[in-house]
Formats: C-alpha cells, sequence, structure tokens
C-alpha cells in the first residue's frame, strides 16, 4: 500500500514537473515572439546594394561627362547601363519574395477561381511576417485582409484591386524612395536627350547622383549601425547573453551620439532621449526581466523611425535644387 502511494506521489510529481516546465518553455518563446524584432538586411545584403549602388553612380557620372563632350549616344548607353544596375537592386531588396508571391496570385485570378486563388494568401501573409520590420506590414495587412474579403464573394477585379495596393505598399523606404528619386531623374534625362536638351539633361543626372549615393552610404551610418546594433541587443538579451547586449546598447549609444555630433540626426531631441533610455536600460540588463527585452525592440523601433525621417526627403522629391537631399548625404558621417 505504501509503495503504492510512494508511486502515485512520485508519478504525479513527474507529470507536475512536465507541465510547468512546457508552460515555462511555452513563455519563453512567447517572450522571444513579443520582444524580437523581425529580419534585418544581412551585412552581405547591404554591401552588395550598396556596392550595386556605386557602380550605378558611376555610370551616371560617365553620362554627365559624356554630355559635357557632347557625346549623346555614348551618355544614353550609360544611362540603360544604370537603369540595369537599378533593377539588380529591386530584385535584391527582402520585399521581393513578397512582391513575387503577390504577383503570382494576381496572375492566378486570370485563370482560376477566386477559392482557388484564396489559397495563395497564406504564403503571402508567412513572407510578410518575415520583414515585418523592414516594411508597412499594416498597411500591407489590411490590403490582404480585404483582397481575402473580395475572394471569398467572388469578386475578382475587387480582389486585383487589393493585391495591386499590396504590392504598391511594400516599400524599403531607406532604399526604395531614394532609388525610386534616382530612377526618376534618368528617365528625365533620357527625354531630355531625346529632344536634345543637353543642358537640363545633366541637371536632372546630378539630382539623380544624389539619389543612389545616398543609398551606397546610408548602411554605413551611424544611425543605421546603431539601429543593427539595438537588433544585436534585442536577439542576445532574448538568447541570455546579457554581457553581450549590454556591449551592443552600449555601441549604439556611442553610435547615436555621434549622429548627433555630425548633423545627420533631424530629430536630435528625439536622438538625445533615446541614448538617455539606452543608459537606463543598460542598467537593467542583468535582472533579465522579459520587460527590458520589450524596452530594447522599443528602441530599435525608435531608432528605425529617426533612419526614416532622413529618408523622406525623398518622398517629395527633395527641394527644386535638391539642396536638401545633398546635404542628408554629406551629413551621413561615413564610418566604416
Amino acid at each position: 500500500m505504501r509503495n503504492n502511494i510512494i508511486t502515485t506521489f512520485a508519478l504525479c510529481s513527474l507529470l507536475f514537473a512536465l507541465f510547468t516546465a512546457g508552460n515555462v518553455r511555452a513563455k519563453v518563446i512567447e517572450e522571444r515572439v513579443t520582444v524580437m524584432p523581425g529580419r534585418i538586411m544581412s551585412s552581405s545584403e547591404e554591401q552588395d546594394i550598396s556596392s550595386a549602388a556605386l557602380k550605378v553612380l558611376r555610370h551616371i557620372a560617365e553620362a554627365r561627362a559624356d554630355i559635357h563632350e557632347q557625346d549623346t549616344n555614348r551618355a544614353v548607353a550609360e544611362l540603360r547601363l544604370s537603369e540595369s544596375l537599378i533593377d539588380t537592386i529591386k530584385a535584391a531588396l527582402p520585399t521581393v519574395k513578397v512582391k513575387d508571391l503577390v504577383w503570382v496570385a494576381i496572375k492566378h485570378l486570370s485563370y482560376e477561381d477566386t477559392m482557388t486563388v484564396k489559397q495563395d494568401l497564406p504564403p503571402i501573409y508567412a513572407a510578410l511576417d518575415e520583414i515585418r520590420d523592414l516594411v508597412p506590414a499594416e498597411k500591407v495587412r489590411e490590403h490582404l485582409n480585404r483582397a481575402k474579403e473580395q475572394l471569398e464573394q467572388g469578386n475578382k477585379e475587387g480582389a486585383k484591386k487589393e493585391f495591386v495596393l499590396a504590392d504598391e505598399s511594400l516599400l524599403y523606404s531607406e532604399i526604395d524612395l531614394p532609388l525610386a528619386y534616382t530612377e526618376r531623374h534618368i528617365s528625365t534625362a533620357l527625354v531630355l536627350l531625346a529632344k536634345n536638351d543637353a543642358l537640363r539633361a545633366e541637371a536632372s543626372l546630378k539630382k539623380a547622383e544624389d539619389g543612389v549615393k545616398f543609398i551606397s552610404v546610408n548602411i554605413y551610418s551611424p544611425v543605421s549601425q546603431a539601429r543593427r546594433s539595438l537588433w544585436q541587443a534585442a536577439k542576445d538579451y532574448v538568447s541570455g547573453d546579457l554581457a553581450a547586449a549590454k556591449r551592443d546598447l552600449k555601441e549604439a549609444r556611442v553610435l547615436l551620439e555621434s549622429a548627433v555630433k555630425s548633423g545627420a540626426v533631424k530629430e536630435r531631441a528625439e536622438a538625445e532621449k533615446i541614448m538617455k533610455d539606452i543608459e537606463t536600460i543598460q542598467r537593467e540588463v542583468d535582472k533579465g526581466a522579459e520587460e527590458t527585452g520589450r524596452e530594447i525592440s522599443d528602441l530599435y523601433n525608435r531608432v528605425k523611425d529617426l533612419t526614416l525621417e532622413t529618408v523622406d526627403i525623398f518622398q517629395a522629391g527633395g527641394n527644386e535644387e535638391g539642396e536638401d537631399i545633398e546635404k542628408a548625404t554629406q551629413n551621413l558621417n561615413i564610418s566604416k
């Protein structure tokens, strides 16, 4: 009888241990999802894009030189090469997977029934989740949700419209905006060259240089590097490497301080507030609290917003002479 009681007690203890271990494991997984920012571009991806941007810059510079030498045909050839390289940059962006899947869904609408096309949505949502911190994911998701509703109602045209809007919303601002700015001015220059208006074509290419120059150097700017350090801090914190997380936070603060001193940050007051918050969080890291992980993730998002504020000058194309854009590029304070 006593043996049965002992056996029963041991079994209950084992089940309780397994249950609590499962709860702890689930909590860890839940915490990781809560505090860990999404995917960022790898260093190799950024370097490839920066390298391609520099090649575009070289072709534009060659075209400008050709225009001064009155060799229009050669200038046009250089600009065509720059357009091909811009297409290469677009294909390397992290948004390309989602864009390809959306494109497939749009094509399927032309010959599949709506409920079959609806099956294209899960992989689109999954791919979007992977880049949720690189694009306005909620806006894209809204259009995808509306596309789903239209598909369920059998409305192909309505679904197509929402898929197209989702695709247009997949904007990786740090590259897409200055890249579109450059592409627009190259196209303008080609039209002007066709009209033998070399003077205005050359002026348009000077603006095109500003956009692609921004892309080539922005990944090395202190603000961009600070954001990467904060992403790494969140990753290290979640994995339990608290010492590494503290080093990452310290590095992020130093980089932001450099950005403020160089004038590379439009919102100086916000940058200084982030620096103070980093100091506060550094003192809390050793406690390993879940809330600290969320705060690090929040810091990452706030620094990301600082980067986007700098890139926003390309949204409207800058002022007529491109002075704002040229100044922003000069202030990036490259530190490889």
